[in-house]
């Protein structure tokens, strides 16, 4: 059930609020007001143009002692989601995330923003804060290096792209350099994309390979649509009323292009291995090999035998057709094929190549940051020039030198 609204300010509380707020700050107010809580105090305030040289010490986190301490035993040990763990303690999951994550900057090494007596972040603190969102770092990683919680890096960032929209600067750069994580928010457009293959019956894995979106936003969106369907009466494809899987799934199948199957069906009649034609062709092994056992069940009912692979065991024309076998990085797979059901399997494997060819190539011309270089180096496949030292002092006087004095002269 929807919560209860609270009920409308009273002018006898403003009058409280403007005469108590600027002395004594929310805690005083809280004590008079009982009935309102620090959120709707602070509101109403702000509203009023209140402002209060009192400043409340910084909320702690709602876990501690024993129960933190198996809060991070179950994250760090257990992986455990923040949510599963906010569900078992009866806690939120940004409450349980703020109590671990902040636990845990000084135990992974990182150095706690610095704060002032009332728990406040100092001047030292809020710039360390502002470079990280400078350079695009995930709300979550801010999180744990410098120990804050996820409220207070949310409003700082709104408030530095304010701060920045206003002075005509560069705005911040999105967190985590636009990449698709957890905590990356999706337009309006990219969530109809993603209940739209859901209701398609396709699984998070598929949807988190078609779209943006990565796969923990992918499942809470599924679980949302869950509830939406079942208000409704209705379920997902192959899904009961609490979107329990009931039936197969969309089997990777329905998206390989039909040529790519039928392709891979030739190579396997004519004893080709499976794994490393299902490689060449951008297909997963389980698809490959269920392919094969169908065929193999098709020519039993025949009265025929699928006959065994050729393997050429560690020769060197084996090892040369498993490395070229081996062509697709696994992310790429949804983009060959999306592209062989365009233009069939060789051609887009040209394409294929040569973006990826392209890509290297403006991978290598790029220049590489100070952080990149020293990693190129701790990983050996970079070394460290040293200065140039001259064998022999130089004088202090030059021809030239010499030579412009006798001009003068």
């Amino acid at each position: 059930m929807p919560q209860r609204k609270a009920p409308a300010w009273t002018q006898q509380e403003i009058a409280i609020l403007h005469d108590v707020y600027p002395r004594e700050g929310i805690n005083g107010v809280t004590d008079l007001l009982p009935e309102r809580n620090w959120q709707a105090i602070y509101v109403m305030a702000n509203k009023c143009g209140l402002r209060s040289s009192v400043v409340p010490a910084a909320p702690a986190p709602i876990l501690a002692g024993e129960q933190l301490e198996e809060a991070i035993r179950l994250r760090e040990e257990q992986g455990w989601s923040f949510a599963r763990i906010g569900a078992t303690f009866g806690i939120s999951e940004a409450g349980a995330s703020n109590a671990i994550l902040i636990a845990l900057c000084p135990r992974k090494g990182f150095r706690p923003a610095e704060r002032d007596e009332k728990g406040r972040l100092t001047a030292q603190g809020l710039e360390r804060l502002r470079l990280a969102l400078r350079r695009g770092m995930k709300a979550v990683d801010i999180q744990l290096q410098l120990g804050l919680s996820a409220g207070r890096v949310a409003e700082e960032r709104r408030r530095y792209s304010a701060d920045l929209k206003a002075r005509g600067k560069a705005p911040l750069p999105p967190a985590g350099g636009g990449a698709a994580y957890s905590g990356a928010k999706l337009s309006r457009q990219q969530r109809a994309e993603v209940e739209a293959l859901l209701l398609q019956g396709f699984g998070a894995k598929i949807v988190t390979e078609r779209t943006s979106a990565s796969n923990t936003t992918v499942g809470r969106i599924r679980n949302r649509l869950v509830k939406k369907l079942a208000r409704k009466g209705e379920t997902l494809p192959g899904c009961d009323r609490d979107g329990r899987r009931i039936a197969a799934a969309k089997q990777s199948r329905h998206y390989i292009p039909a040529a790519s199957l039928d392709e891979l069906r030739r190579r396997i009649l004519t004893r080709e291995p499976v794994a490393r034609a299902a490689q060449d062709l951008g297909i997963g092994g389980s698809t490959a090999y269920r392919l094969r056992d169908e065929i193999a069940a098709e020519l039993a009912a025949r009265g025929e035998q699928l006959l065994p692979p050729i393997r050429r065991g560690r020769s060197s024309e084996a090892r040369s057709r498993s490395k070229a076998a081996q062509w697709l990085p696994a992310d790429r797979r949804q983009e060959y094929r999306n592209l062989a059901h365009e233009h069939g399997h060789a051609v887009a494997k040209d394409i294929m190549l040569a973006r990826m060819a392209e890509e290297r190539r403006a991978e290598a011309s790029r220049p590489r940051t100070f952080e990149e270089q020293l990693a190129r180096v701790a990983a050996g496949k970079a070394t460290i020039a040293p200065v140039f030292r001259p064998s022999k002092v130089l004088p202090d006087a030059t021809l030239g030198g010499v030579a412009t004095g006798m001009i003068g002269g």
